[in-house]
This record gives C-alpha cells, sequence and structure tokens, in this order.
C-alpha cells in the first residue's frame, strides 16, 4: 500500500498538535518509503531551515526502516560511515532523534521528520505522535 497525501497530512495534523501542546514550533515532513516526499509544513514561528532538517530526518528513518532515535545510537561508534551515508547520492540524511517509520500492517510505507522542539528527545516524542506510535515489524 502506498502512502497517501490524505495519510501524509494527518500524520502532520497529529505531529503540530503535539507540538503545540509541548509548546514548540516544528516542521513535519513525511516522505514515502523511497525518500520521495509526500508533503511537509511548517507551524508559524519555526526557523526557516526546520523543513529540510525534517525532511532529512525522514529521509535517514525511511532508507533504513528504523527512527533515528536508534539510528543515533547505532552510528555513534561509526561517525565516519554515518557522515558518508549522509551526503550519499541526491539524497540528505540526518541522523539525529526526530524521525519515526510510518507502518502500515507489518509494512514499512514511509517516514515522519520534525524539527525545531530543542532538545531533540521532543522532537522524537512528536514524529512518534504524528506516526501514531508505531510498532516496527521484527525484520527491523
Amino acid at each position: 500500500m502506498a502512502l497517501s497525501l490524505r495519510q501524509a497530512r494527518e500524520c502532520i495534523e497529529r505531529g503540530f498538535t503535539r507540538a503545540q501542546a509541548l509548546g514548540f514550533k516544528v516542521a513535519i515532513a513525511v516522505v514515502d518509503d523511497a525518500g520521495h516526499l509526500v508533503a511537509c509544513d511548517r507551524m508559524d514561528g519555526a526557523l526557516w531551515v526546520t523543513p529540510e532538517i525534517a525532511r532529512a530526518k525522514a529521509n535517514a528513518s525511511a532508507a533504513f526502516g528504523a527512527t533515528t532515535l536508534d539510528l543515533e545510537e547505532r552510528f555513534a561508534k561509526r561517525q565516519l560511515f554515518a557522515d558518508n551515508v549522509a551526503t550519499l547520492g541526491d539524497y540528505r540524511f540526518v541522523f539525529g532523534k526526530g524521525a519515526v517509520p510510518l507502518v502500515v500492517g507489518e509494512r514499512i510505507v514511509g517516514a515522519v521528520g520534525v524539527s525545531g522542539a530543542v532538545p531533540a528527545d521532543n522532537d522524537h516524542t512528536i514524529a512518534d505522535a504524528a506516526a501514531g506510535h508505531p510498532t516496527l515489524p521484527r525484520s527491523h
């Protein structure tokens, strides 16, 4: 099942609701399982660069089928690898906290990335809410 624009917008709305409850101004990007942008929005007052960071976090999450919280921990001791992957091809990857895969059934269909809620633990909390608190398939 492909990720629809309606689903992406629902993720953004859930994320904005959580961000407002926490008192943050953020950008949220939703990508499909191949890292193609489906939707992105920035709250009034969020920094201009936050959409780019949110998308790069979502790209990393979709590419590796994991949260960027997990990726940050996984690559902490492999910084050279992470730095090299972050600049591959036309995609940008950020491995910092703030992106969660989107799961439908047992399949990852994309990812949602958040930027602007410093410290980044808050980005992760918002992304998890935006994604609907998914349970990742066991293969990841």
